[in-house]
């Protein structure tokens, strides 16, 4: 099947693959609705199916044998949880075929064409830390870091050990060729990687996480680094594929950005983690520090997202800044990633090893809203500039626009427990058809509202006044 052409700053939505279809009630792939894939379908332009790939069987059984695990796991079923909700984490991959519970290799591609009969690309998990421990993969020679009683586990270089997995060896030149087959073949099979922890591929991340224990087995630092050899070789074949990093800055091996070093290595885009931390803590100064700051940000390199699996549900870490920190986070250049169940506002966490989580009832008001910004994302693409601000209330506001010839979108958010009023300088975007009438009309694609402001007031007199809420977000489009 030919590349799916994926949009530039793309909304991704992640869709937990073995639960939704657990939720729809079906056995595979093929089985889901039509209905239900125009859904998934709606508001977004790629789909990441996370967790498709196939697992071994000692994956759940480590999880159900541990005993902290399975205390984790009753208290995201509280009085529910039965063995069967324990399918293995997606994390911990045995091959890369698609997993049985879903169907075989020809439904995922049959898959991939209904998504792209649908305006949606395919973006597929690449683990390249490591695998399984009953990976068939651990039959081959030179491939994982090796101990006397087989692979080691999984690690980086701060965090204990991940026992459910056997770690891969890229100084040895058996596991680079491997893994780099071993892409090609899942790059076959879909229009988008996200790459799990990429940075611990890095030549300096190994050196510090194992570079003592490979001396001594004999092997050596390779000098080239492995995702500009994996990736070039996959862009001959496949120019238009999207490779997305899962990357945390590791400051003390790169001084200059970890994100910095892997978008130079290949990568389209990295996870913008501080943003999301900015937005956790709420100090403004940080915020915009952040967002007009950060060298990787205007190009599109920073993919942002308030809610993944890693976290919490945005709905019970943000409270009521929820809908704030989405608009803020979904609007800025790069990837833009949200989550299964984000729109419906739900707050219980899915556990990546689980099936389900607790039931609980979608927020209405929340899904209102977030269907409204989802749709509202395709015309926030084209030229992005930050709008200088002024008045007493504009410290407590953030604002950027995009621009394209014959419109522009203002993005402005106030992120503070208090209303705010500030003027938005908009001299800049008043050309094409929105600069050639005497006033212009800007509707609030989040709320539907429709405000007339007269042209000469938004050039040369106070700029376009904004009043909002604590919280409060508009996106004013001009068309």
């Amino acid at each position: 099947m030919e590349g799916f052409s994926i949009p530039e700053h793309p909304s991704i939505l992640l869709l937990n693959a073995r639960p939704w279809t657990y939720a729809l009630g079906v056995r595979s792939l093929p089985e889901v609705p039509d209905a239900e894939l125009d859904a998934v379908a709606s508001g977004c332009d790629v789909v990441w199916l996370q967790g498709c790939w196939e697992i071994g069987a000692y994956g759940p059984e480590h999880d159900l044998a541990d005993p902290g695990r399975r205390r984790h796991f009753e208290s995201c079923l509280p009085g529910e949880f039965a063995e069967a909700d324990c399918i293995g984490s997606p994390y911990a991959i045995s091959r890369y075929s698609l997993n049985p519970a879903l169907g075989c290799d020809a439904d995922l591609a049959a898959f991939r064409g209904r998504l792209a009969a649908r305006g949606c690309g395919l973006m597929l998990d690449f683990v390249p830390n490591h695998m399984a421990r009953d990976s068939p993969w651990t039959a081959l020679p030179g491939i994982f870091i090796e101990s006397g009683e087989g692979p080691l586990f999984g690690r980086d270089p701060y965090s204990g050990d991940w026992t459910d997995t056997a770690q891969l060896n890229y100084w040895s030149e058996k596991c680079r060729e491997h893994i780099s087959q071993e892409l090609l073949k899942v790059a076959e099979k879909c229009d988008a990687v996200r790459v799990d922890m990429a940075m611990l591929c890095c030549n300096p991340v190994i050196e510090r996480t194992w570079g003592a224990l490979l001396r001594q087995q004999g092997f050596d630092h390779p000098g080239a680094e492995l995702w500009p050899l994996l990736l070039s070789r996959v862009r001959e074949r496949f120019p238009r594929f999207l490779a997305l990093a899962e990357c945390y800055e590791y400051d003390e091996i790169y001084p200059r950005g970890t994100g910095v070093e892997l978008v130079r290595q290949g990568f389209h885009a990295v996870y913008d983690k501080t943003l999301y931390d900015r937005l956790t803590e709420g100090h403004m100064d940080k915020l915009r520090g952040h967002v007009f700051g950060d060298q990787l940000l205007p190009g599109g390199h920073l993919c942002h997202f308030t809610e993944n699996h890693d976290e919490e549900r945005a709905a019970a870490h943000f409270g009521s800044r929820a809908l704030a920190a989405a608009v803020a986070s979904l609007t800025l250049p790069g990837p833009r990633m949200f989550m299964w169940g984000q729109q419906e506002g739900r707050r219980e966490r899915l556990a990546v090893q689980l099936r389900r989580c607790r039931g609980e009832a979608a927020d209405p008001e929340m899904q209102r809203s977030f269907g409204r910004l989802l749709q509202a994302l395709p015309l926030c693409r084209g030229s992005w500039r930050p709008c200088p601000t002024s008045g007493e209330g504009a410290w407590r506001l953030v604002v950027w626009a995009w621009h394209c010839p014959d419109t522009w979108v203002v993005a402005a958010v106030n992120y503070t427990d208090a209303e705010a009023w500030a003027h938005v300088d908009v001299s800049g975007l008043l050309s094409g058809r929105c600069g050639s009438c005497d006033a212009v009309k800007l509707e609030d694609l989040l709320s539907g509202e429709v405000f007339e402001r007269r042209l000469d007031e938004l050039r040369g007199g106070e700029g376009l006044v904004l009043g909002l809420k604590p919280f409060q977000s508009h996106l004013l489009a001009c068309r």
